[in-house]
């Protein structure tokens, strides 16, 4: 008799990342931040602030009294909190309508900080903009959101720890140094920094998202002879359905 065994499906975790975005001199920017090379998954890569929800980022009791509109409900308010949280936590920068100079400087873990400067966050100006999620053949998978946010004028720093870097770019010359080898990056990386860069302003990328559906991408990830196949339906959106070897080599677990 064959093996009838069935894999067990993991459950991916929720997780939420940030575009913040800003009208620059040369056209649009946006931060990203460089992963250091001594991380397992990723190293070196450019990527947008980011990571896990945490527990305390959905229990909405702890944050209610930090949202500039908090008879506003999200129903995404978890993954809204984890972007703003994990954005302060690895450059530096808050997501709020308090002169973060007033309360710089104190090392404060996200909470305290907003405790301390009676700071509102601004979650109603975060604008849906992608949701990846892990293939379900991975051990270790992630539910990520994308939010798309104006910047209003602040000063990027880096953790030094996960990131070594932060740094605005233009998307076109992220995608234009990636063609040539010069910078590695993930395939949802690649694909919303070509999202991002149909849009010239702030105003535009903005607008854009608010209008355009943002379709929930579950890559299909199949072994072929010729090796590793990932793909995503073209309803997507990004006029590019198939990863590269290079982005798979990015994403490729490090042992």
């Amino acid at each position: 008799m064959g093996d009838k065994t069935v894999k067990k499906i993991v459950p991916a975790q929720p997780a939420s990342s940030i575009l913040l975005v800003r009208d620059g001199t040369g056209g649009l920017e946006v931060l990203m931040i460089e992963r250091a090379k001594t991380m397992r998954f990723a190293p070196g890569a450019l990527v947008f602030p980011g990571g896990k929800v945490d527990t305390e980022d959905s229990q909405r009791w702890r944050w209610y009294r930090y949202l500039k509109h908090n008879r506003r409900i999200f129903a995404d308010a978890s993954c809204r909190i984890a972007a703003a949280r994990e954005l302060y936590e690895e450059t530096n920068i808050l997501l709020g309508d308090t002169n973060f100079a007033d309360i710089a400087g104190t090392s404060l873990p996200f909470d305290k900080l907003l405790a301390r400067g009676a700071v509102k966050l601004k979650l109603d100006e975060m604008v849906p903009f992608a949701h990846w999620v892990t293939p379900e053949t991975m051990p270790r998978r992630f539910d990520t959101y994308f939010f798309l946010a104006a910047d209003d004028g602040h000063t990027e720093k880096h953790d030094g720890v996960e990131a070594v870097a932060a740094k605005w770019y233009k998307p076109r010359e992220i995608l234009a140094d990636w063609e040539d080898d010069k910078v590695p990056l993930m395939f949802p990386t690649r694909l919303n920094l070509m999202k991002l860069a149909r849009s010239s302003t702030v105003a535009s990328a903005m607008q854009a998202a608010r209008q355009m559906p943002v379709v929930r991408i579950l890559p299909r990830l199949e072994l072929k002879d010729q090796g590793v196949n990932l793909t995503i339906q073209k309803a997507a959106g990004y006029d590019v359905t198939q990863a590269s070897t290079k982005e798979l080599k990015v994403e490729a677990p490090k042992r």
